[in-house]
């Protein structure tokens, strides 16, 4: 039980002193950081993934089906990051946050987004189709989602209360807010959006597709920001 005094010196605490912030040069677990004012700052892609519309599938499927899609989601998503050295870092149910450090960072991203293009096109909407079909509450909605990227320094704390299951990392940054961001934006037929900072700096593995090295990105301006989106796709072999 929290008493109304251990709220205001808590919080009090929280406020007061200063923090020890160090470089960090690899994506932290939380094992890696303590409850003491302590962090790791460093240079991050961030990516958000999220499925469209979910809490209208949920309401609309059994929650034993709705458990199978989001299993199969996060499987996907995070084995995904893995194969292009990122790591999963928090998981809300219909969105994921990933996390690249490195010189690669923004065409290991960049590309992880495009394969998880793929695989929610290519294997898991394939999978729910039947189950959309078969919903009045569903007949009319298309299994969706977005992808947002953005790079930037990210301080990254642990939060909540000591135990196993009461606290993660917090992932405070520019970056982070952006990536959610452009991840929520609606344009019929593009599912990836990238800030100019992250365009800007790719290899051209992850900014040319095709036989002929097409551009496979598009110039556009959000909230008065230059960015840019993308409807490609990169196949897992």
């Amino acid at each position: 039980m929290v008493s109304q005094k251990e709220c205001r010196e808590t919080v009090a605490n929280f406020f007061s002193g200063d923090y020890s912030i160090t470089e960090g040069r690899v994506i932290p677990e939380v094992s890696d950081l303590h409850f003491a004012k302590e962090g790791k700052e460093m240079e991050l892609a961030m990516m958000f993934i999220d499925i469209r519309e979910s809490t209208k599938i949920v309401d609309g499927f059994r929650r034993t089906t709705a458990a199978k899609m989001y299993k199969s989601f996060l499987w996907g998503v995070a084995k995904i990051a893995r194969m292009n050295d990122g790591e999963l870092r928090s998981f809300n149910g219909d969105g994921v946050l990933l996390a690249f450090i490195g010189d690669s960072k923004r065409t290991n991203a960049v590309k992880a987004a495009m394969q998880m293009s793929w695989f929610c096109k290519n294997i898991l909407k394939p999978r729910l189709e039947g189950y959309f079909q078969n919903n009045n509450q569903l007949a009319d909605l298309e299994f969706n989602y977005g992808i947002g990227i953005d790079v930037g320094n990210v301080l990254v704390v642990r939060a909540g209360i000591r135990g196993d299951n009461n606290n993660d990392l917090v992932w405070v940054g520019n970056a982070t807010n952006y990536a959610v961001k452009l991840s929520s934006i609606t344009d019929d037929g593009y599912n990836i959006f990238i800030s100019k900072d992250v365009f800007d700096k790719l290899h051209k593995s992850s900014k040319y597709g095709g036989e002929d090295e097409r551009l496979m990105w598009e110039s556009r301006t959000w909230k008065g920001m230059n960015i840019y989106r993308s409807n490609w796709w990169w196949e897992i072999n």
